[in-house]
């Protein structure tokens, strides 16, 4: 599971914020994941203030299970990249994936998929679209 935190971790590194993919869950999930790193761990800290102060004692483990579960909500997000990360392509995002690493290549680029994937996989294909959005024309995209 720690793998998969860090392969969504990486992802998220790799993804190019550009209109290209803005169609792709990727590209609205990364900018609220990213806000929610930021921000769920001081919403948590102040949940627990609030609530300790007004429900006391008494309600320690639900306070201390609403907080915990503000604290964890944003590893949803990395878990899901992870898993998504190393999937295969459908066959659109594989074609496109293919003319990208064609026109790459042409423009002397080596593009190479790794050997031990059936095919390319969406950590593929963010890797040659932050590679074609620096080297190739805007019209090629």
């Amino acid at each position: 599971m720690i793998k998969t935190l860090k392969r969504g971790n990486q992802y998220m590194k790799v993804w190019p914020n550009h209109a290209v993919v803005g169609n792709l869950p990727e590209s609205r999930l990364i900018p609220a994941l990213k806000l929610g790193s930021k921000l769920l761990p001081v919403a948590a800290v102040a949940n627990f203030y609030v609530q300790f102060q007004y429900l006391g004692m008494e309600f320690l483990p639900q306070i201390i299970a609403t907080t915990l579960f503000l604290l964890v909500l944003p590893l949803q997000g990395y878990y899901w990249l992870g898993k998504r990360s190393y999937k295969v392509l459908p066959p659109p995002l594989k074609s496109w994936f293919l003319d990208l690493q064609h026109k790459l290549n042409q423009a002397g680029e080596d593009i190479r998929l790794p050997g031990h994937r059936p095919g390319p996989a969406y950590i593929d294909l963010a890797r040659v679209l932050r590679k074609a959005l620096s080297v190739l024309p805007p019209e090629e995209h």
